[in-house]
């Protein structure tokens, strides 16, 4: 067996605005165990969570960033009005260091650290995967380094002894050469940059497929071989899986049962289930007719075909078959 883990893209970004503390604090409290986050090099060479788009936001498409101190930065406010209005006016970019804070007494949570292709054109690689080690090192054993840069993924991995993840720009037979020559342990790719229906390369690194946003989505990538599905929607997609979770156990346990009644009963199993189920649907219905009573949740019915491999875990990470 194997998992499909969640994770959450630059916090829980769709209710909070990316890359900053309430999205990354929201996340956790959701159960998330996996955060990717955006990393930028101030001018004095602060490691900074944000991104290049986020800064040309804030301080306008014309202006040049690049000679902002990590003071300077911090002062900014990343609120996105554009999407969240004044509901988080004053909310400002925080540095590395503070939000890896937020893993303290918390081993089980893991963060993708990527690295702004603008801070390496700038420093070059090799100075800003320096600075960002320094900032990840109370955190090491819990930390990976991603990059859309090959070149800065495979710095990271022989300078730094870290493990990394190569986000790809293409999904074709080229790449496909460079992922089976270098093994990065984590592969990132968007879901739209992928073959409908095919099974994803296989290899010793793990898939972690950004941009999905429902059960259905997440379910399919993961019987072609994802490991992780990244999304914005933390808590629409975490409350999915937990009722999928749900579902599926109650379905194993009326199944273990039935088999435990036919053996000890000598009747079929498919009697079994059909009286389990007549006698569900019957205390269904006398609850409907109480106004008091809350909403019924229906237990003896089976997922879908496609979903039967598939069992969600309370911590959001899936068992899938190998």
């Amino acid at each position: 067996m194997r998992l499909l883990h969640l994770v959450g893209y630059r916090g829980n970004s769709a209710e909070f605005p990316e890359n900053t503390l309430p999205a990354l604090r929201s996340a956790i409290a959701l159960g998330v165990r996996f955060i990717e986050l955006d990393v930028h090099l101030s001018a004095d060479g602060v490691p900074m969570v944000c991104n290049e788009q986020q800064l040309a936001r804030v301080t306008g498409a014309e202006a040049d960033d690049s000679d902002l101190s990590g003071a300077q930065m911090q002062a900014l406010d990343v609120s996105q009005t554009n999407i969240f209005g004044d509901k988080f006016l004053g909310t400002l970019i925080p540095p590395l260091t503070t939000a890896l804070r937020l893993l303290q007494g918390r081993p089980e949570i893991t963060v993708f650290v990527v690295l702004g292709r603008a801070s390496i054109a700038r420093f070059g690689h090799s100075q800003v995967i320096s600075q960002v080690v320094r900032a990840m090192k109370p955190f090491k054993s819990r930390c990976v380094l991603v990059s859309k840069d090959l070149a800065t993924v495979y710095t990271a991995r022989t300078r730094a002894d870290y493990p990394v993840g190569w986000i790809l720009s293409a999904y074709d037979g080229h790449t496909q050469i460079k992922i089976e020559a270098f093994k990065p342990e984590y592969v990132f790719c968007d879901l739209e940059l992928l073959p409908q229906g095919k099974p994803l390369w296989k290899g010793p690194w793990r898939w972690a497929i950004s941009h999905v946003a429902d059960i259905d989505t997440a379910l399919a990538l993961a019987t072609r071989g994802a490991d992780f599905v990244v999304t914005r929607n933390v808590r629409k997609l975490g409350e999915a899986m937990r009722a999928h979770a749900a579902t599926r156990a109650a379905h194993i346990a009326s199944m273990t049962t039935a088999n435990a009644v036919s053996q000890s009963h000598g009747i079929s199993r498919a009697e079994v289930i059909a009286h389990v189920t007549e006698e569900n649907e019957q205390t269904v219905v006398r609850r409907e007719m109480s106004t008091r009573a809350s909403p019924p949740v229906r237990t003896d019915v089976a997922p879908r075909a496609s979903s039967e491999l598939i069992t969600f875990e309370f911590d959001l990470d899936v068992p899938v078959p190998a």
